[in-house]
């Protein structure tokens, strides 16, 4: 999805569909779809929703009567939201509840917003509230009472579309594996003074299912930007997300670890390219110490030897070259402070395998990026 406005056409053209497929027991017209939510919508989309549409409706049976709600001021959602921001400690809502859509029985939602009012004005802690809230959400989607729906982008040639539910309290019993020989770091420059991208990924499986994962930033034309953790399937479909900083934090606190600093908190980085030779030293120095490092068993793959542009190089070079030259590329910077950051962030996998807690990682990871961690992630219904 594009941007925000994408989004809004692309969820609310859900909604849309959803409302025709069960209440009215058809599709609606590509032409109504693009008057009512997402005006020039590509054709892909139109067999998007039905494949969508068709996982809903096989998961609902012959419920029906519901309203659906986005983004109408005067809807369901945004009542929940506001609540949940206002009362219940929620700063971001997608770490709470990545939902998109709700869907609220008609006839019961009166009702259903007298009691959530009730929790959030209730005594108690904003995240006591929040947990509150979380049990009676789990109760009504239980019920097929209210419906919060998170949706994912399909591949293109999806046949048809996958729903399960998330935070309702099921015990967790995926099996987790590193796969072997997939630790990659690449220090290469192979267009000086730019790193190549690649700054620590490598791949695993839950149960059968085999993801993806990366540790860069995203933004490289900020060089303060941190690093972020995205985890995608190999076999298709789309993004598990980013994991949330609120998952990994009380895992490595509960192994005697912590997150690694930010990049404008980290003493050996210097987010304006001013480096001393000090801090060049550390870092040079650390790649050293790190690069024989074992995780869960695996060596890292540094793509030795390390090349600049054409030439056999080492990490110091790339490193001295790419700040003396940053200033020709607007993502120079960016890309530098990204791959030392991961540095840092391998250090951290290495002291986490060494304490035997690396599957409990991998575990962590996924549910952090699913959204389903804690007691105060809210239920829902992903499709996807």
């Amino acid at each position: 999805m594009a941007d925000a406005r994408d989004t809004k056409k692309q969820e609310n053209g859900s909604r849309l569909f959803f409302e025709s497929v069960i209440e009215k027991g058809k599709e609606p017209t590509i032409p109504y779809i693009e008057k009512n939510a997402y005006e020039d919508m590509p054709a892909s989309w139109f067999t998007f929703y039905q494949l969508q549409a068709q996982a809903l409706k096989k998961y609902l049976g012959n419920n029906k009567g519901y309203k659906y709600s986005r983004d109408n001021p005067n809807s369901i959602m945004p009542f929940i939201e506001k609540l949940a921001a206002q009362k219940m400690g929620v700063s971001t809502k997608d770490r709470w509840n990545p939902m998109d859509i709700i869907m609220v029985k008609t006839s019961k939602e009166a009702e259903i917003r007298k009691k959530i009012q009730k929790i959030a004005d209730g005594s108690g802690e904003p995240e006591e509230k929040l947990v509150k809230l979380n049990i009676y959400m789990a109760e009504l989607l239980t019920k097929k009472d209210m419906i919060p729906i998170s949706l994912k982008g399909l591949a293109k040639n999806s046949k048809e579309a996958k729903l399960e539910e998330a935070n309702m309290g099921s015990n967790k019993t995926v099996e987790f594996k590193l796969k072997p020989q997939s630790l990659k770091c690449d220090l290469d420059m192979t267009n000086p003074p730019l790193f190549d991208t690649g700054e620590f990924s490598f791949r695993f499986f839950a149960d059968k299912a085999e993801y993806g994962v990366q540790i860069r930033s995203f933004r490289y034309s900020m060089p303060t930007t941190g690093p972020q953790t995205d985890i995608t399937p190999k076999s298709g479909g789309a993004k598990l997300g980013k994991v949330s900083t609120k998952a990994i934090e009380p895992f490595l606190a509960d192994i005697g670890l912590e997150r690694p600093l930010s990049v404008v908190q980290d003493p050996m980085i210097n987010a304006n390219g001013n480096f001393t030779s000090t801090q060049i030293k550390f870092w040079v120095d650390f790649y050293q110490k790190i690069q024989n490092y074992k995780i869960d068993g695996q060596s890292v793959n540094w793509d030795q030897p390390l090349e600049l542009g054409d030439k056999k190089s080492s990490f110091e070079k790339n490193l001295k070259h790419g700040l003396k030259n940053a200033g020709k590329d607007r993502n120079a910077l960016g890309r530098i402070t990204s791959k030392l950051f991961t540095l840092r962030y391998i250090e951290i996998y290495y002291k986490i395998s060494q304490k035997k807690k690396f599957k409990d990682w991998l575990s962590t990871l996924y549910y952090g990026a699913k959204k389903e961690f804690s007691d105060l992630n809210g239920p829902f219904i992903k499709i996807y």
